[in-house]
């Protein structure tokens, strides 16, 4: 994801991200999709199905994976990382995150400040 400067923009190590409602939509989407692929034909139907479901969104026909992934709940880059080590590699992970931040899908968890502490009072 890029800022206003075109610079990329880096997210720290614990920072966790979620659907938005574009990326709930679509999870919905995808899961029907897999639904009605699986009573048919083979493997073919179902790439054919992805492309239809990946492509008016602009999402790339691999993203409903990491999609899922994220409709369980928040996750940090590593623990998709690690749920998918089987399925994706981490420069792959990476990517597709960059990828579902740029069309809006996904959207990083607001980390909420901690209240300024209480100055001790001796007397």
């Amino acid at each position: 994801m890029n800022d206003e400067s075109g610079e990329k923009v880096r997210f720290g190590r614990g920072q966790k991200f979620r659907l938005s409602q574009k990326g709930n939509e679509a999870v919905s989407a995808y899961t029907l999709m897999v639904e009605k692929a699986r009573g048919g034909s083979g493997r073919a139907q179902f790439d054919a199905a992805r492309g239809d479901w990946s492509g008016p969104r602009g999402l790339s026909s691999e993203d409903g994976l990491y999609l899922v992934e994220f409709g369980v709940g928040e996750r940090t880059i590593s623990e998709v990382t690690r749920n998918l080590e089987d399925c994706a590699s981490p420069k792959e992970v990476k990517a597709a995150i960059e990828r579902l931040l740029e069309c809006g899908m996904i959207e990083p968890v607001a980390v909420p400040v901690a209240p300024p502490a209480q100055p001790r009072r001796y007397w």
